[in-house]
């Protein structure tokens, strides 16, 4: 009997700062549980931000809003480089130097004169964006 006490003793603050009470009201009607207009809201009236961009101007018809797909370009040359276009000072590059090449060689380009990669590729760095959708 005297550990039940000890052990209710200690237990008992603790049960009195566990329970909370709140003074919300739940509204049991549907239509309280779904968006103003009494719908679940998708994906488009509730998108914002970059994501919303891309969700537009995918239903605007544009299928690589970020331009994620592979560009296979011509030969670069030192008097005719390759632009690539960034909104910062340095851009990663991946080149395939060789048409039947299974690896992709990396460099990073940097604002300034036009850079040589390691097959004969040459690649300069511009600014702009390099998106098919405006960044805010």
């Amino acid at each position: 009997m005297a550990l039940f006490h000890r052990v209710f003793r200690f237990s008992l603050p603790l049960l009195n700062r566990s329970i909370s009470t709140s003074s919300a009201r739940w509204d049991k009607t549907p239509e309280a549980k779904l968006g103003v207009s009494g719908d679940i809201p998708s994906d488009t009236e509730q998108a914002t931000g970059l994501d919303k961009n891309e969700h537009d101007a995918l239903m605007a018809g544009v299928e690589d809003p970020f331009n994620m797909s592979i560009n296979v370009i011509d030969w670069g040359t030192r008097a005719n480089p390759k632009k690539v276009p960034s909104m910062f000072d340095e851009r990663l590059v991946g080149c395939v130097c060789e048409p039947d090449a299974v690896q992709v060689l990396w460099m990073k380009l940097t604002a300034g004169p036009p850079q040589r990669c390691s097959c004969g590729h040459w690649f300069v760095l511009t600014k702009g964006n390099p998106n098919k959708i405006e960044m805010a």
